[in-house]
């Protein structure tokens, strides 16, 4: 972590700002910033506390104990006696006025301000420093920041350098069976609490002798077992463990397969079984080639290729040997490795004369020539007229018999091999979950499906999936997260040859980062390589449109919004929740001053949020007549308060915000700004948080300084 702190400090000492989000630093990691490292700087220093951080925001403002105490730490020694900032106008203009404090104090001295576990700061605390180091950017204030993930709201928002601390695993405060505890977890396919388990109890072990481990933040525990928090620290561990205690893990995981599922029986077990072999192991080839030739089956391109190679290597038979190799070969030129196919191709044709064989091999050198890559139908997920009933129930408008028919095929999905449901399945089921309102049901199903396609090396799947859950994340404000998803996705699914599914990554990252204000992606290079059915390409459109609508382009984005809502019209999707266009193409119309169009288009997403069972669709869908209402007749101001206690009933704090801002525009209430700026700023909304800003800037302040004190 040291070279990001050293730079960071180099550049305040020339008069710039900037910031470190350090993930997983532990307080006593920050604390070594002092000293001679911060010679000439003005050091400022603020904490996170557990019980702060565990009381929502709401109670602490009833209460009105724990609101803004750790700002309050961090800039008291900036404050004048008595005078402070006013805590009623919320996080947005509490952090905004810090931010000017910290300015003025940099003008005379730079400042390095030290944030620890800012993910237990309470909620109005953890906002108002967002904004404050957004506020502090042209001025010489470094911003030291220690999360536990450094894509957590808002801090991943702020476009600041992120480190990983690096955590030494297996040290000597560990104890011993601890330590032995870590390698079977490494060792492990899944991190699961079954297969673990069983293996820690045949080598005379505890779960409980992982606790250690979770405590010192190596581990942390899941819904289903444990996982390291830095996979390089459990390939270290593995790595670093002789052969025989490799070889011993794998055994017991041998011994306790017997008792785990059948798809575990197959896939896993001939890993451990590869794994516990000691030289040449017949029977752990053709466990382990079965293995491959089932992942090569489904699509799992990588896991196959090395399952081959492996069970060439382990099998004493010259003959079944070359059999896995040409398995290899082929798999390799299924993935395009061109090099990986001319070496096992040659390995195996020394190896036998079977005449069969090297008819296959001949086959599959001539067929290098044509390459392709599995999965590429995979667009057939959003097409309307669907295999999946269910997706094809929501699109027509039939939400309620979608839910009844999800309900129980979400919760079976917890319990599945996403290996054994095929590429369309899982993100389909996750897809009619999140378009049906269970949201949560729908990111344990891709949270649990992603994590073990991970173990399993089937990265083949993974596109689908992480878009999938790019969505969700985004839906429920995990914006960071959802923005590192749909750019994982958008890269795999290129190197793997699935066009459409990158066009809508790429797509779901623009939007994203847009309405965060970074926009990682070209919009119009998006919407020259939106291909494919009409249906496919309407995300990556949508994506354009909403990154026009965060740039201010009005005009344009109601072009490319409008586009959208007419091909849904024309594709008949009924559901606005699959693809919410609505509220943002009236946004757009409005601020364009195409008011009849405007009109238009709000009823129509009245009429349609009536068979949807969105409550954020409704909502929006009152804020879009608010917004075209007349407001010296009152309709506007009974629409927006309907949509503002339909909000209250959800998750979704952006739309909610977006009413906020659309209502305090209208009516002039200060108050709903300064909501609608806190609800933003606490998403990472940036562009959508400075047009709030301009609305308050023109209106003068009824509120008096008051003091803000520790309480």
């Amino acid at each position: 972590m040291r070279q990001p702190v050293q730079t960071l400090l180099e550049h305040v000492r020339r008069g710039l700002g900037g910031a470190v989000l350090l993930g997983g630093a532990a307080p006593a990691d920050l604390a070594v910033i002092a000293g001679p490292v911060v010679e000439g700087l003005s050091l400022l220093r603020a904490g996170g506390d557990v019980s702060a951080g565990q009381i929502p925001s709401e109670q602490t403002a009833e209460r009105g104990l724990l609101a803004f105490s750790g700002l309050a730490d961090l800039i008291r020694p900036l404050l004048d006696g008595e005078a402070g900032l006013d805590l009623e106008r919320g996080a947005g203009h509490v952090g905004r006025a810090a931010g000017e404090l910290l300015v003025q104090a940099a003008a005379v001295q730079p400042v390095i301000a030290v944030i620890a576990d800012a993910h237990l700061l309470d909620k109005p605390s953890a906002t108002a420093v967002a904004v404050a180091v957004r506020a502090t950017r042209r001025a010489p204030v470094a911003w030291l920041i220690g999360v536990d993930d450094v894509r957590r709201a808002p801090f991943g928002a702020l476009g600041a350098v992120a480190v990983q601390v690096q955590r030494p695993a297996g040290s000597g405060d560990l104890p011993k069976a601890t330590t032995r505890a870590l390698l079977v977890l490494a060792a492990s396919a899944t991190g699961h609490i079954d297969e673990v388990g069983g293996a820690l109890e045949h080598l005379g072990l505890r779960v409980g002798d992982l606790a250690p481990a979770v405590a010192d933040g190596v581990v942390e525990a899941t819904t289903s077992g444990w996982r390291f928090r830095d996979l390089g620290v459990a390939t270290s561990i593995y790595a670093t463990a002789t052969p025989t205690e490799r070889q011993e893990t794998h055994t017991a995981f041998v011994d306790a397969i017997s008792e785990l599922r059948e798809a575990e029986k197959g896939e896993i077990l001939a890993r451990h079984l590869a794994g516990a072999a000691v030289g040449t192991d017949g029977p752990a080839a053709e466990a382990l080639g079965r293995s491959a030739d089932g992942a090569r089956a489904r699509g799992a391109l990588e896991a196959a290729r090395s399952s081959y190679g492996r069970a060439a290597s382990l099998s004493p038979d010259q003959g079944a040997r070359a059999r896995w190799l040409s398995g290899a070969a082929d798999t390799a030129r299924l993935l395009g490795d061109l090099g990986g196919v001319g070496r096992a191709i040659r390995e195996a044709r020394v190896l036998t004369d079977d005449a069969t064989l090297h008819h296959r091999l001949d086959g599959i050198a001539t067929r290098t020539s044509v390459l392709r890559t599995p999965q590429t139908r995979i667009k057939a997920l959003l097409e309307s007229g669907s295999h999946t009933t269910a997706i094809g129930l929501i699109l027509a408008g039939r939400a309620i018999d979608a839910e009844a028919m999800l309900a129980p095929v979400v919760s079976s999905a917890l319990l599945s091999d996403p290996l054994d449901m095929g590429p369309l399945t899982v993100p389909a089921i996750a897809a009619g979950a999140m378009w049906t309102c269970d949201g949560r049901g729908a990111a344990a199903v891709l949270d649990r499906s992603i994590a073990l396609l991970r173990a399993y090396g089937a990265a083949e799947h993974l596109p689908a999936m992480l878009v999938a859950r790019a969505e969700v994340g985004f839906r429920s404000g995990r914006w960071p997260a959802a923005r590192d998803d749909a750019m994982e996705a958008a890269a795999l699914a290129s190197r793997l040859g699935q066009g459409p599914v990158r066009a809508v990554a790429r797509g779901m990252a623009l939007r994203v980062s847009s309405l965060m204000g970074a926009p990682l992606e070209d919009a119009t290079v998006i919407e020259a390589e939106s291909s494919g059915s009409e249906a496919y390409a309407l995300w990556p459109q949508h994506a354009v449109g909403v990154a026009l609508l965060a740039d201010g382009k009005w005009d344009a984005a109601a072009t490319v919004l409008g586009g959208v809502a007419e091909a849904l019209e024309r594709l008949g999707v009924r559901d606005p929740s699959v693809l919410p266009v609505a509220g943002d193409l009236v946004e757009a119309l409005v601020r364009a001053g195409q008011a009849a169009r405007a009109r238009e288009v709000a009823e129509q997403a009245r009429e349609a949020s009536s068979a949807s069972m969105s409550i954020v669709v409704r909502a929006v869908a009152e804020r879009c007549l608010g917004q075209v209402g007349q407001a010296k007749g009152g309709k506007a101001k009974l629409h927006f308060e309907k949509a503002l206690r339909l909000h209250a009933e959800t998750d979704d704090r952006y739309e909610e915000a977006r009413t906020l801002l659309a209502f305090g525009r209208q009516d002039g209430d200060r108050a709903r700004l300064e909501a609608a700026a806190d609800r933003f700023a606490a998403l990472g909304a940036w562009p959508w948080l400075t047009r709030v800003e301009e609305e308050l800037a023109g209106k003068r302040s009824r509120k008096k300084l008051g003091a803000l004190t520790a309480k």
